[in-house]
């Protein structure tokens, strides 16, 4: 997918939940991190495809507020590993950097996306593995869940360290 970068780059970091349909049991299977991070490339892959370029940016969703989007020139969901974790993504980039305001409604929006957007189309598509169907969540309503920055994220891992994420 192209996608415009501007000069600067936000990324953003929330858990990520599974649930697998071995096709045996009569409900789904909750799956760790580990898990998950085994399966990487395939989650990565179905993510990437349920943001094709006919589409369109993801940007164009995150327009609740004016400021930001005139600054936001793309938005893009992917996943990665950091400390055995598998963590969804977000990278944003923007023309400039985000007033305190403008930062805490793209927060809101990304939520939302996550949860009611593009998160609760993808979470309904099945990526398939040698253990069954694998379905992946950008959002989960527990008190663990949590969308950081690449700076806030260090210091959130540090207070969490040993919950399940």
């Amino acid at each position: 997918m192209t996608q415009a970068a501007g000069p600067v780059k936000l990324t953003f970091y929330c858990p990520l939940v599974g649930q697998l349909d071995d096709g045996e049991c009569d409900e789904y299977i909750d799956v760790g991190s580990g898990f998950l991070t085994a399966y990487q490339d395939g989650i990565e892959q179905a993510i990437a495809n349920e943001q094709a370029p006919e589409m369109g940016d993801m940007a164009q969703y995150l327009d609740r507020n004016a400021g930001v989007a005139a600054k936001l020139m793309s938005a893009v969901w992917t996943v990665e590993e950091i400390e055995g974790r598998l963590l969804g993504r977000i990278d944003c980039h923007l023309k400039e950097p985000l007033t305190t305001e403008e930062m805490a409604d793209l927060r809101e929006e990304i939520i939302g996306q996550c949860s009611d957007g593009l998160g609760e189309g993808f979470e309904q598509r099945p990526i398939n593995t040698d253990e069954g169907d694998l379905y992946v969540s950008y959002w989960n309503s527990s008190d663990e869940y949590f969308l950081c920055t690449a700076d806030e994220l260090d210091e959130h891992l540090d207070q969490h360290q040993g919950m399940t994420m």
